[in-house]
């Protein structure tokens, strides 16, 4: 192979890493504060490195520069966004033995992670559908969990849900049953509200068009 060979593969694979990389760069540049985008342009090349998907990443510095958070916060945002995907993969991987993590399931756990919700309750979601889509049992967990539901108790119900053979935004149904069964006049507790959705199952009314 000659030398000149040599040089124009070694050009090919850099610019490649550089597009590869560069990506979210080229997306952010002018768009979040120039003090920011060395730190955050680093954490994506990391992302890269590691086949972690970037666009969340992208998104949670655009989401950031929009509020105008300070340069030193927008990085630190990025970067517990970054290590809550490694998180995230780490999870997908246990839940989804055998093959490599969907950068899918991997987004939307890492999502779950940021909302508050924990390792186990995401596994335990994962596991029951490894080969759905994961998102709206997790942002259905969230929901609950948000509204002061106990974190096991909520993913016994999606999970009592999908047996029953709710999928996808009917378990986002589910979750707005239990908050409006929370409301009801004459207060009913947590606990009595997942009970009389759980005893609803599968009939709980959709809540959207």
């Amino acid at each position: 192979m000659s030398l000149r060979l040599v040089l124009a593969l070694a050009v090919a694979v850099t610019a490649a890493l550089g597009a590869q990389t560069g990506n979210g760069s080229t997306r952010l540049g002018g768009r979040v504060p120039a003090a920011a985008l060395p730190a955050i342009d680093s954490i994506l090349a990391a992302a890269v490195a590691e086949s972690l998907p970037t666009e969340p990443l992208v998104q949670k510095a655009l989401e950031g520069s929009a509020k105008n958070i300070p340069a030193d916060r927008l990085v630190n945002g990025v970067r517990r966004g970054f290590l809550q995907l490694r998180q995230a993969r780490v999870i997908v991987s246990r839940a989804v033995p055998g093959q490599a993590p969907p950068e899918g399931h991997v987004a939307a756990v890492a999502a779950a992670l940021a909302r508050g919700l924990s390792g186990p309750v995401v596994e335990r979601l994962l596991t029951v559908a490894p080969n759905e889509p994961p998102g709206p049992a997790l942002h259905a967990a969230a929901d609950l969990v948000a509204h002061h539901f106990d974190p096991d108790s909520a993913a016994d119900l999606l999970v009592d849900a999908h047996n029953k053979g709710l999928r996808g935004v009917r378990l986002l149904d589910v979750a707005v049953a239990a908050d409006h069964e929370l409301q009801r006049p004459g207060g009913r507790t947590p606990s009595e509200a997942l009970a009389h959705v759980r005893a609803m199952l599968p009939n709980v009314r959709p809540g959207r068009p």
